[in-house]
């Protein structure tokens, strides 16, 4: 048993709107067209010599042929759409079409509530329970959030992982959903050019900082790559931000989200 691909599929809805509006639709073979056509030899919809010409006539009645075949191998529809999970594709047909449907982690985060780390679908999540909602940079730092002092946000606040491969999208997707709002969208993460870059680009209103005299103090050129360079003359210069931003930008020093346990921190605009 053989599938149609999904860009076969893809050029026979295209095909089956056009049919919509005329009797006929005359196409130059190419490849794709040349693969639905031998799928439609071996499935004796037309005859051999036909799938050999430079054109090709599609007609309803051959749309209907396929659709039939389809059914009858236990395939999913024509005008199936493969993006759904692996799930949503087996309820469609036997098929499976990896390279079309939705990754499994695709709207996925990884949530902090409490002293649990959840893994949920972004899209179960209400957004009118949370006041405010905060990122956290790095996993390990994400797994111990109870060592740092975080500063308090407007309760309930809504606290994310902001996600590697695996959970990247889902939270991206989340923070498409909350930026609508006006309510406030805070980071924690590294205290380098790059880290304050993420919050600056990325949209967020807040990042959090302990004192800046504590900062000047542990600062370190440990945390700052030379890469990271390009970063920080990007970064704004006014604000809440300023004397942090000056002492990466002059004596390129940092710190890691990691050596921050234990240490008062307080929110920051960062616009």
């Amino acid at each position: 048993m053989s599938d149609l691909k999904p860009r076969e599929r893809k050029l026979l809805q295209t095909i089956a709107a056009q049919l919509q509006r005329q009797l006929r639709v005359v196409r130059t073979v190419r490849a794709t067209d040349q693969a639905v056509l031998e799928w439609c030899v071996e499935q004796d919809l037309i005859a051999s010599h036909a799938a050999q010409q430079p054109q090709f006539a599609y007609s309803q009645e051959l749309l209907k042929g396929i659709s039939t075949r389809l059914q009858q191998q236990q395939l999913a529809p024509l005008g199936t759409d493969l993006s759904g999970s692996s799930l949503a594709q087996a309820k469609q047909g036997q098929a499976e079409h990896k390279s079309v449907r939705s990754k499994p982690r695709a709207q996925r985060v990884l949530m902090a509530r409490q002293q649990e780390i959840l893994d949920v679908d972004q899209r179960s999540l209400d957004l009118d329970n949370y006041a405010a909602l905060v990122v956290v940079e790095n996993l390990d730092c994400f797994y111990q959030l109870q060592q740092f002092q975080l500063p308090s946000t407007p309760a309930p606040m809504l606290v994310v992982y902001r996600g590697d491969v695996a959970y990247s999208q889902g939270r991206a997707a989340l923070l498409q959903r909350w930026r609508s709002s006006a309510k406030p969208l805070c980071y924690f993460g590294d205290l380098d050019a790059k880290g304050f870059h993420i919050a600056q680009q990325e949209g967020f209103s807040h990042i959090a900082v302990p004192e800046l005299a504590w900062f000047c103090e542990h600062a370190t050129a440990h945390a700052y790559p030379a890469k990271q360079q390009v970063f920080a003359e990007q970064l704004a210069g006014g604000g809440d931000l300023a004397g942090y931003h000056q002492l990466l930008q002059r004596e390129q020093r940092a710190m890691l989200q990691q050596w921050l346990q234990d240490i008062p921190l307080h929110w920051a605009r960062c616009r």
